[in-house]
């Protein structure tokens, strides 16, 4: 059976229109991928949570075991309730590091280039500690526009591929 014109051009287009897609979901709403990683880190401490309190029941239970299988429970349950407080203490505790590692560099640096390195990075340390949410934006925002732009990329190959057909500046070796 041979493949219409159609069908043919919705294969080629399909994928490049659903990361298309995907990329302008990021760049307009970044929170909700914010908020599905929260989701999914919650499932999986809850799922690791009753693996804990399963295996502690049933292969001889220690307490560290019991204690791990609750605290991951607690955990998940809590991400769960607030999936964006994962984007927040992750901003948070990232930009603690990286303000420690730029007040460091600025004093134990001898060149001047890398006591202006150190002071960028505590400064954008300084910005992550006092805005971890509005970060987070701009970097699912900036990785939604990369993604749009891969699609597109994507998408005027697949239909130049289809354009040009056979290349005749391509030699036959056989």
């Amino acid at each position: 059976m041979k493949n219409s014109p159609i069908l043919s051009l919705v294969r080629r287009t399909a994928v490049p229109v659903a990361v298309m897609v995907f990329g302008l979901i990021l760049l307009v709403n970044p929170d909700s991928a914010s908020g599905l990683l929260g989701r999914l880190l919650g499932w999986c401490l809850v799922l690791g949570g009753l693996c804990f309190l399963g295996g502690a029941l049933t292969g001889g239970g220690t307490a560290g075991k019991v204690l791990s299988g609750l605290v991951c429970l607690a955990l998940g349950f809590w991400l769960l309730r607030n999936p964006m407080a994962l984007a927040r203490g992750v901003g948070r505790f990232l930009g603690i590091l990286l303000a420690i590692r730029g007040v460091q560099e600025c004093v134990r640096s001898a060149s001047g280039g890398g006591k202006a390195l150190g002071g960028i990075m505590a400064a954008l340390g300084a910005v992550l500690i006092l805005l971890p949410m509005t970060t987070s934006r701009l970097v699912f925002s900036l990785c939604g526009g990369a993604v749009l732009a891969v699609g597109v990329g994507m998408l005027i190959n697949r239909l130049r591929e289809d354009r040009g057909g056979d290349d005749p500046n391509i030699i036959d070796a056989l």
